[in-house]
Formats: C-alpha cells, structure tokens, sequence
C-alpha cells in the first residue's frame, strides 16, 4: 500500500470522524452558548483529553508502534500487547480512581479563575467523564495494532462513536447528560476495535524494558506539549465567562483540517518509517510534501473566511452575533500556525521512527516554554485570541528548531503548492463581497477547493495526481 493510499485512508476515517465531532460542537453552541455551563463541560474533558494525547495516544503508540513493528511472531506480539495493558492499565485505573474520589481538586487544577459554580459544575461532570481514561488507553493500544498492520480507516473512524454520545445527550438540554454520552461513546469505540477471538489477554509485565525507556522519553515530551493546553485552560478560565468556550470550539475548526490531513501523514509517517532504511529521508521529504499540500491551503482558506465559517456553523440559537466576532478572531489566530502544527508533528514522528526522543523533548520544550510565556502576555492583553497567537507562534519556533536540527530535503515542488495556495486565497478574497449570507460561504469555499485544484492540476503538483490515480482505482 503507498504512502498516499494509507494517508487517504486514514483522512477517510478521520474526515467521517471529524464531521461528526463539527456536528457535537454545532449542537453544543446551539444549546449551550459561550457560557458557564459551556466552560463546565471542557474542563471536565480537558484531563480525559490530555491523557488521551500524551499517554495513550503520543506517548503509548508511539512507543509501542516502534517495538510492535519489529516482532517476528503472533505469540511476541500478544505477549508484548498483553504486558503493555497490563502495566499501564493498572496505571490509568489508579488515575481514574483518584479522578473520581477527588473531583473537585482536579477541576481547580484546571479552571484556577474560574468561579464556584463552573468548579462545582465541573466536579459532578469530572465524575462521569474519568472513566474514559482506562478505556481510552485500551483504545489506543487495538489502534496501533490496527496500524501497525496498515489498516487506518476503522481506527481513524472510531472517535465518532464518542462524538455521536456527547450529540445523543444534548438532546436531554443537560450537560450532564452530554458527559455521560462522551464516556459511552469511547466505550462504543473501543469495543469496535476489540480483535475478539483473535488476541488472548494473558496478565504479564514481561518484556517491556525497551518499551518503557522510549515510553518515558516520548511521554515527557507529549506532557510538556500537552501542558500548553492546561495552561491555556487556566489563562481563559481568568478572563470573561465563555471565554475556555470560545477557544474550544474555535480550536476544533482549527483542528478539523489539522487531524484530517497534518494527523493522517503523521501517523502514516510513523508506520512507514519504522520501516524505512536507506530511504528514509527520501520517504520523509515527500511527506513533508504532502503534508504541506493539506494544510497550507485549508490554512489560508480559514483565515480568509474566519468569520464566515464561525457565522455559518455556530451563529445559532444560544451563540450570540458578538460570539461569533470573537470565535473568528481566535479561529484566524489558529489557522496562521496550521501547517506549522503539522510539520512540527511529522519531524517529530521522524525522531520516533529512528527511535529517538531527546531532540523531539527539546523541540517540546521550546513549545511549552514559548506558548506558556505568550499565554500569560498575550492573553492578558488580547484576550482570547491571544491565546491562541501564542500557539501559533511557539509551534513555529518548534518546527524551526526541528528543521534546523535535523536539516530535512525540502522538493522543489513546494514552492508550487505556495503558488496555488496564495491564488486560491486571492480568489476568496476578491470574491468575498459578491457572495452574503450563509449559501455564499458555502461557495465561496467550493471555489477556493476548486481553484486550488485548477491550479495544482497546471502546475502538475505530483500530490495531486496520486490523489486523482487513487480515487479512480
């Protein structure tokens, strides 16, 4: 399978995913609005999601994907499977315990500025979303098995089972209900990726000792990353009520391009190459390549159209004409760091594949500590949007550390897709007066991917033509 065919399958499930999670914050904002009880349900999934992305996600797969790869044999592999579970199900268990005995302190830790009523809100909340840790890393542990085989679109598929819970229960218009339906649906998920009848759980922690010295090198390096979004918390939990809301939902929209194209090559990459010998520079070049064929335009086609988009997915029910202001100013912010996120995640996949943590922890580092110090300057003087400035901004110090540091082959054909992309942006906004309403958005962004196109297609860009050849098999 070639490297495009995997990245389409996995954008495929992920794009389906995703679609589904734009409906859960469609649904949310309608119901809720930018407001407290809004404010209450992020935090209490701001955890559940932190550990999602360092330790069962980031830190877990990546480590266990570099091992899993090398084993010559379905027994090593259930074994190895069977020790991970155990040892870092026990792990998560323990977390999820103290998670549900004390609610309360880990909604302060998250919401320091928030008031009582979003703490306490967020307490009861915290007590029905905890569980979703141990079942998140199991989760994760049958998705990179699924990878490591190549299989990419079920695994990618699978979040939309949580989104579809937390969907159900707005429907009772009680956020409670919706916290409940974020944990069933992980379960839902899990169960869909469960190998039955296939692997044989048997309890061991045999054979995990090169799995734990790259486990705590990635997992640092995916905590401090992950740290920024605690500290981002925080900081919007001192500014004005709705604020966290306004960030989240922003951040999704910035996020949707980013896990379906920027996610889909990286976790690719990662697969890849672990394989890779003598090519894996040349394997790497072309994924920076496509990398940047994704997110550039969608990038600049989110900023042309910020307030647009905001206006046309959210401008509705509870969420006010002056919420959908700030949510476009905080959604261009994002969109500047974009295609930056994704190269950031793709170099540092790289160093994973060659099982190397520490300049990746580094590159981390420098994230953390940029995006940390321009949380507390810009988002006191900017407000939101200054939050998510500082995120643009700290990953492109990261990425340029990482290119600095591991000097990769840049094809000559990225200047062409700069090229279609600053034309497609150009069309968008000499048009953008000429179409109102929520109908001339909706063309607006079907011109944009059409001139991309055009213009990829005359300028031959190679992406796109394997994308073409793909979809015509």
């Amino acid at each position: 399978m070639s490297s495009i065919k995997k990245t389409l399958a996995f954008s495929l499930g992920t794009f389906f995913s995703r679609i589904t999670g734009l409906v859960r914050d469609i649904i949310l904002a309608k119901t809720f609005g930018a407001s407290s009880t809004l404010d209450a349900y992020y935090v209490s999934i701001v955890f559940p999601f932190f550990l999602r992305r360092t330790f069962a996600e980031g830190a877990m797969s990546s480590a266990f994907m570099a091992i899993y790869k090398k084993l010559k044999n379905k027994e090593e592999k259930a074994q190895f499977t069977s020790a991970v579970l155990t040892s870092l199900g026990l792990v998560t268990l323990v977390i999820v315990f103290l998670s549900e005995v004390f609610p309360y302190f880990m909604a302060s830790i998250f919401a320091t500025g928030a008031d009582e009523e979003v703490k306490s809100l967020a307490a009861d909340l915290i007590r029905l979303t905890a569980p979703f840790i141990t079942i998140v890393f199991v989760w994760a542990v049958f998705y990179s098995v699924h990878n490591a085989s190549h299989r990419y679109f079920l695994p990618a598929l699978t979040p939309m089972f949580s989104n579809v819970g937390v969907i159900v229960g707005c429907l009772f218009g009680d956020v409670r209900w919706a916290a409940a339906g974020f944990t069933i649906g992980g379960l839902a998920a899990l169960l869909v990726l469960l190998p039955f009848g296939k692997f044989r759980y048997r309890p061991t922690f045999k054979g995990l000792g090169e799995f734990y010295r790259l486990f705590f090198g990635t997992f640092m390096t995916m905590a401090v990353s992950q740290v920024t979004t605690l500290i981002d918390v925080n900081v919007a939990s001192f500014l004005d009520p709705g604020s966290l809301s306004l960030i989240q939902l922003s951040s999704r929209l910035y996020q949707l391009p980013l896990g379906i194209f920027g996610v889909a090559v990286s976790t690719v990459a990662l697969s890849t190459l672990s394989e890779s010998e003598g090519d894996f520079h040349e394997n790497l070049k072309d994924f920076i390549s496509k990398s940047l064929f994704l997110t550039l335009p969608s990038s600049i086609g989110l900023m042309a159209l910020s307030e647009r988009i905001i206006s046309l997915l959210f401008g509705y029910g509870a969420f006010t004409h002056e919420d959908v202001k700030k949510s476009a100013q905080i959604l261009f912010m994002y969109a500047i760091g974009l295609c930056f996120v994704s190269l950031f995640n793709l170099l540092s996949r790289a160093y994973h594949a060659s099982k190397e943590v520490k300049t990746p922890f580094f590159a981390t580092l420098l994230v953390s500590a940029v995006n940390i110090s321009l949380d507390v300057i810009l988002g006191f003087t900017m407000g939101a949007s200054g939050i998510a400035l500082a995120t643009s901004v700290s990953y492109i110090a990261g990425f340029v550390f990482l290119a600095l540091r591991m000097k990769p082959s840049f094809d000559k054909k990225i200047f062409k897709i700069s090229l279609a992309s600053a034309v497609m942006g150009t069309v968008i906004l000499l048009l953008r007066g000429s179409f109102k309403g929520n109908l001339g958005t909706i063309f607006l962004v079907l011109i944009g991917v059409f001139v991309y196109v055009l213009f990829s297609k005359l300028l031959k860009i190679e992406e796109l033509e394997e994308i073409l050849r793909r979809g015509s098999h």
